[in-house]
C-alpha cells in the first residue's frame, strides 16, 4: 500500500486520540505511505462485524474512490472479522496499527536477530487470524452447519502444525542467538565498565546524542544511523564512551510507542534485555514536543513490562534548541544540533556509574600486572616506579574496583 486512508474509531477522550491519531500518522509516514485521506467516528465500542458503523462505512467506501487509495490504515488494533469486512467493502487491502508496526519493523531489521525475531512477531500475530479465516470459509461454504470435518478445517490444522513449528524453531535460534550474547555480556562485564542504556519513546533523539557522545570521544567511525522517523534504530547498537580517563558502555535501543504490541515485546525482549541489563538508563525525551509527557508515562510503563523500573534513571531533555525556554524542564538538557549539554551529561553518567573514588598506592608484583591492565578502563592510573619486588602505582577509582588492590597497598612511610 501506498497511497492510503487513515481511519480511527475514538473510544476516548478527544485529546487522546488525536495523539493516537497522529502517532499513527507518523508510522505510516515511516512506513512510506502517503495519507490521502482521514475518516473518523466517535463510538464506544468497535463494530464488531465493520469496525465501523454502516453510515461511515459508507463515507470510507465514497473516500477511498474519491481519493484512489490503494489500502486502509486503522488506529485502532482489529479483530479479524471487521478486517475481512471492511476489505470486501471498500475493494482495498486493510491494516491495523499492530500490523503496521510490525511492517515497518520487517523492512528495518538488519542483524540477523532482528530478521527472526520479526518473522517470530508477525507468524504469532497472523497464525490466529490465518486459522480463523480458514475455518469461516469452510463454514460459508457448508452453509454454516456443523457436520464432518471439511477441508477448510483441515487446512487450518495444517497451518496451524507448520505456523507452531516455524515459531519454535525461530525461537529455538533466538535462544542459542541469546546463549552467544550472555557469552558477550560476561565479556564486557570483566572489563568492569558502567553499562548505560539509552532509552525512551521512539524518534526522541536516543542515536543522534550517542552520535554526539561518540564524537566528543573523537571516534567518528564509530557513529551509528540516525533518520527522522519513528522507529529509525531497531538493532541494539553498543559503544565505548571514553572521556578523558574514564569509559563507559553506552547501548543504543528500540523507541518505545503506545501500546507496544504483545508480540513486540515477546518476540524483542532479548532486544529490550539491553535496558533491563543496564547499570544505568538515560531516559531521552524530546523537548520540543508538548506531549512529552505522556510519552515519558509510556516509556515509564514500557520499562515495567520489561522489568527495567528498578534501574536509576537520569532524565535528558533533548532538542533543546527547538523551545524558546528550558527552565521548566527538570532534567539534565542538550542539543545534539547545538552540540550543547553533551560533556556535562557525560560527566553526571561518569558520576552516577562511579560515585566513591578513592586513591591508594600499591606495590603490584610483576607476575600481577596484569590485574592493572584489565582495570585500566574504570582505574586512573599513574606514578608508575619499578624496583626489585614490582612496580609502585598510585590507583584512583571507584571503591567497589579497588577492593583487589587492598592485598598490595603500600603506606607513606614504605613508599619513601
Amino acid at each position: 500500500m501506498r497511497n492510503i486512508v487513515l481511519a480511527g474509531i475514538n473510544l476516548a477522550d478527544e485529546h487522546e486520540f488525536e495523539q493516537n491519531m497522529q502517532e499513527c500518522r507518523e508510522l505510516c509516514r515511516a512506513c512510506g505511505m502517503e495519507i490521502k485521506a482521514e475518516v473518523t467516528q466517535q463510538a464506544r465500542t468497535i463494530d464488531p462485524a465493520t469496525a465501523f458503523r454502516s453510515g461511515k462505512l459508507e463515507e470510507l467506501q465514497r473516500t477511498i474512490e474519491a481519493v484512489q487509495a490503494d489500502g486502509i490504515v486503522f488506529y485502532n488494533r482489529l479483530p479479524l472479522a471487521p478486517t475481512a469486512a471492511v476489505s470486501e467493502a471498500c475493494g482495498v487491502p486493510v491494516m491495523d496499527r499492530t500490523a503496521l508496526i510490525l511492517e515497518i519493523f520487517s523492512r528495518r531489521a538488519r542483524s540477523r536477530q532482528a530478521k527472526l525475531q520479526v518473522e517470530a512477531a508477525r507468524l504469532e500475530y497472523a497464525l490466529p487470524r490465518l486459522i480463523h479465516s480458514e475455518e469461516e470459509e469452510e463454514t460459508h461454504q457448508r452453509g454454516g452447519a456443523y457436520q464432518n470435518r471439511g477441508g477448510g478445517e483441515m487446512r487450518a490444522a495444517i497451518l496451524k502444525k507448520r505456523y507452531q513449528g516455524r515459531i519454535a524453531d525461530l525461537k529455538k535460534q533466538l535462544k542459542d542467538l541469546d546463549g552467544h550474547q550472555e557469552e558477550q555480556k560476561l565479556s564486557r562485564s570483566k572489563s568492569h565498565l558502567g553499562k548505560v542504556a539509552l532509552v525512551g519513546y521512539t524518534n526522541a533523539g536516543k542515536s543522534s546524542l550517542m552520535n554526539a557522545m561518540i564524537q566528543l570521544g573523537g571516534r567518528t567511525e564509530k557513529t551509528v544511523g540516525t533518520e527522522d522517523m519513528l522507529f529509525a534504530t531497531l538493532d541494539t547498537s553498543i559503544r565505548n564512551i571514553t572521556w578523558k580517563s574514564r569509559a563507559f558502555l553506552l547501548y543504543d535501543t528500540v523507541g518505545f510507542v503506545s501500546d507496544l504490541p504483545h508480540e513486540l515485546i515477546d518476540a524483542f525482549h532479548s532486544t529490550l534485555s539491553a535496558a533491563a541489563d543496564a547499570d544505568l538508563l538515560v531516559e531521552v525525551i524530546d523537548a520540543s514536543d508538548e506531549h512529552w509527557q505522556d510519552k515519558a508515562a509510556v516509556t515509564e510503563a514500557t520499562l515495567k513490562q520489561i522489568h527495567a523500573d528498578k534501574i536509576p534513571v537520569l532524565r535528558v531533555f533533548n532538542k533543546v534548541d527547538k523551545i524558546s525556554s528550558d527552565e521548566h524542564l527538570e532534567g539534565m538538557k542538550t542539543s545534539c544540533l547545538l552540540n550543547q549539554g553533551i560533556e556535562q551529561l557525560i560527566v553526571e553518567i561518569e558520576n552516577r556509574l562511579y560515585p566513591s573514588e578513592v586513591t591508594m598506592s600499591c606495590l603490584i608484583p610483576y607476575d600481577k600486572m596484569a590485574l592493572v591492565s584489565a582495570s585500566r578502563d574504570v582505574l586512573k592510573v599513574s606514578a608508575e616506579q619499578m624496583d626489585e619486588q614490582g612496580t609502585l602505582i598510585t590507583l584512583s577509582g571507584p571503591k567497589l574496583y579497588m577492593n583487589p588492590f587492598k592485598q598490595y597497598e603500600v603506606s607513606e612511610k614504605e613508599k619513601n
